[in-house]
């Protein structure tokens, strides 16, 4: 395989962020146990569906967050796909530092990874594969497990603030 020549860019890095943020994203928060059985997790809108058959799901994380590799590290990770009315969960999670979470935040799913209760939907995973994405990691899920509460609405990020859903076009 040959390697691609690098285009310059004639764009800013505010530039390339503005334009990703025109795209509306669902919010989510992917949970795991630390290195010493801790539940942690970290806000992340870099979701989506890959495959049905095997099912399969991909997140980016940041490569400088050490949330990251306690992440990878634990082998299983949960989806908590954020309801209109967590805000202040998507906030904690996006906070700097441990990203540890607080009394009650949590429950622990099927396979034994926390997740957020209350959420519009929970997917279960096992680490399936991951790979470099400039300063991200693209972690693969294989889904072993998911909820969804359709009596919730999604809390979406748009141009640099969260949003909500108002009706059908």
């Amino acid at each position: 395989m040959t390697e691609l020549a690098k285009t310059p860019v004639s764009f800013s890095e505010r530039d390339f962020r503005d334009a990703m943020g025109s795209f509306t994203t669902g919010i989510c928060v992917v949970t795991a146990n630390n290195a010493y059985g801790q539940p942690i997790g970290m806000t992340v809108n870099s979701f989506s569906s890959v495959s049905l058959e095997p099912p399969l799901v991909l997140i980016c994380l940041g490569v400088e967050s050490p949330r990251s590799q306690a992440i990878i590290n634990a082998g299983r990770f949960n989806l908590s796909l954020l309801s209109n009315e967590q805000l202040g969960v998507s906030s904690h999670f996006a906070a700097p530092g441990e990203g540890l979470a607080g009394e009650g935040m949590v429950a622990l799913g099927k396979n034994a990874a926390p997740f957020i209760p209350n959420s519009a939907a929970v997917v279960e995973c096992d680490m399936e594969a991951q790979y470099p994405g400039g300063d991200h990691i693209i972690l693969l899920g294989r889904v072993t497990d998911v909820h969804t509460d359709t009596s919730k609405g999604a809390l979406l990020y748009f141009r640099g603030k969260y949003r909500k859903l108002d009706g059908e076009i």
